[in-house]
Formats: structure tokens, C-alpha cells, sequence
């Protein structure tokens, strides 16, 4: 058992909760600041101390911090915005401000380490306030570092597992597929990563990570969307889209679409504007250094569609028409 007790924030988001798991069986003690503590949330049934709290507080840090060596930080907004919504000020007070409370509160009390999530949208960051505002975020890390934070910085892709009960954005691409709601495709670039490869980076980033480093978690490569429904097709036997529409033809549609999606159906987009522009996005990822140094593994993307076409089927995310051959 480690004597080094571990805060994680979001620790009852999809990531969070499984960096949780695997801290804890990896013998560390585990304190998870939460904005609400939910009886029904899948940590009651873990070994962790909660503790209610927002990190755009800093009071609330001041009953989280105290006591915790290592801080990993997994709190963020993860949200696209419609196109005409101009009130996102929200995102980059958390995903920014609350970054900025959580650093003064660990160089406060002396954390040893700090552990930032980002993601590898920021390397994108003109296609959405998500992408802009973990970009400010990794600056302000930095920042923190030359005043002596033992801070680091983990970027994982679009996550794909098991235990994704919100769903998540990207959990929401596969649902979605399962229920028949995608009538064609577009080309794209996704960077994928198996959530249980991301939490382990996180458990070796604990005593193997570089202060003032970024690690890069997700696939070598990026997988577009035809490849990605084409194996959900061999998994489920549900029938991929076969039309792919060209994308500017499919950006008009989608701004039609997250309109009377907001204002008449009272529902979520088909795909959100941000949303589509990042896929239409590539960028070049490296994750040679978190192989290198965190020893990050890469299970094979059908084995991860696998567990989480399991998964979301086992929890009745999929209507039982839309699942049969």
C-alpha cells in the first residue's frame, strides 16, 4: 500500500472513474472531489473518501487539497457549443480559472506532484471553446511549473471503453451508430484511445512522469469515421451507413439541424457544429514519448469497440429493435 494519497477531481466523470479504479488497485489511497455526491454513483461502491466541492471554488479546494501528494486533475467542461450560442464563458472558468485555483492550492500544500489532463483537441484549437480552453489551460501549467510545480501534462484522444454512463461526446458517436441515427458518414479524423490505456498512464505517471512534459495518449494513428462504423458493423451486425456526404454540404445541414434540434425537437444534434469541425481537423500525434517513459500500451481499437458496444447494449443505451441482426 502507498502512503501517498491521490486527489482526483471529476472523479465520477467516465475517465475519472476508472483512473480511480485503477489507483486503488494499485494501492493508493484515493480522495475524489465531486460537485455532488450521487447514491447511485458507481464510487460507492470503491474505496474513496468524497468530497463535495467545485474547483472555480477555493474554499472547497481548501477542504480537498490538504493531505493529497499527488493531484490529478480531471474536472473539465467537455461541451460543444451551438454555433449562435455566445455564452461560453463557463468553460473557460472551469477548464481554465478552476486549472489556476488548483495549482495555487497544490504549490500551497506542498503536492509533489500535479498531474494536468488536456487533450489532443487543444492541438486543434480554432475548431471549439473545449479545444481553446485546454489550450489555456496547458499555458498556465507551464506557468506554474517555472514557479516550481512538479506539474505535467496528459493529452488522451477521443476515449472509448466501458463505465461511460453519461454518455460522453464520444461515447454518444457509438450509441448513436447502435441506434440506427446516422444515415450517412463523412470523412473524418479521429484519435482514439482505450480509457483503460489512458488510466494506467495516469497510475506511471505518479513516479515516472517529467515535470513541464506533455504526454500524448491515444492511438499512433487517426481512424476515420467509414473505418470506425465499419467495424462497429462487424461487431454489432447493426448496418453501418453506406453514403458518405460531402462536408461542407454537411456542415449547412448540421447548422440546420442543431437549431431545430435546440429550439424544436428539445433534443441533442445529430452531431454539434464544434463537434464536426474538430473531426474534419488532422493533426499529428507523437505518442512515442508516453510509450517511451509511462510505458503506455495501445489495445487494438476493435478489442475497445468491443467492450464498449458490450457495455452500452448490457446498460440499455440501445433500443433492443436496433441491436438485432
Amino acid at each position: 500500500m502507498f502512503d501517498k494519497k491521490v486527489l482526483v477531481t471529476g472523479a465520477d466523470g467516465f475517465l475519472g472513474r476508472t483512473v480511480v479504479r485503477h489507483l486503488i488497485n494499485a494501492g493508493y489511497p484515493v480522495r475524489g472531489l465531486v460537485r455532488s455526491i450521487n447514491e447511485n454513483s458507481p464510487l460507492k461502491a470503491l474505496d474513496i473518501e468524497l468530497v463535495c466541492g467545485d474547483v472555480i471554488n477555493p474554499q472547497d479546494l481548501e477542504r480537498a487539497v490538504p493531505g493529497c501528494k499527488i493531484i490529478m486533475h480531471l474536472a473539465s467542461i467537455y461541451r460543444f457549443y451551438p454555433w449562435w450560442d455566445k455564452d461560453v464563458s463557463d468553460i473557460y472558468e472551469v477548464n481554465v480559472g478552476g486549472t489556476k485555483n488548483l495549482l495555487e492550492a497544490s504549490l500551497r500544500y506542498n503536492a509533489e506532484r500535479f498531474i494536468f489532463t488536456s487533450s489532443v483537441a487543444a492541438m486543434a484549437d480554432k475548431t471549439s471553446h473545449y479545444a481553446r480552453s485546454k489550450l489555456q489551460a496547458e499555458e498556465e501549467v507551464l506557468k506554474y511549473c517555472d514557479r516550481g510545480s512538479a506539474a505535467l501534462i496528459l493529452s488522451p484522444g477521443i476515449i472509448f471503453g466501458e463505465g461511460d454512463y453519461k454518455p460522453t461526446p464520444s461515447g454518444e458517436i457509438i450509441v448513436k451508430f447502435l441506434n440506427r441515427q446516422y444515415p450517412c458518414y463523412f470523412e473524418a479524423h479521429l484519435s482514439i484511445a482505450d480509457v483503460d490505456d489512458v488510466a494506467r498512464a495516469y497510475v506511471a505517471a505518479i513516479e515516472k512522469g517529467r515535470p513541464g512534459a506533455k504526454y500524448i495518449l491515444c492511438d499512433s494513428r487517426q481512424y476515420t469515421f467509414q473505418e470506425i462504423f465499419s467495424l462497429l458493423e462487424d461487431i454489432s451486425q447493426v448496418r453501418r451507413p453506406r453514403t458518405e456526404i460531402p462536408y461542407p454540404l454537411l456542415l449547412s445541414f448540421v447548422y440546420f439541424d442543431e437549431m431545430v434540434s435546440a429550439f424544436i425537437l428539445n433534443k441533442k444534434p445529430l452531431i454539434p457544429s464544434e463537434g464536426l469541425r474538430f473531426c474534419n481537423t488532422p493533426v499529428r500525434l507523437d505518442n512515442s514519448k508516453a510509450i517511451a517513459e509511462l510505458g503506455y500500451t495501445i489495445t487494438p481499437i476493435r478489442e475497445t469497440l468491443v467492450k464498449a458496444v458490450d457495455w452500452y447494449k448490457r446498460n440499455g443505451y440501445v433500443k433492443d429493435a436496433a441491436v438485432s441482426p
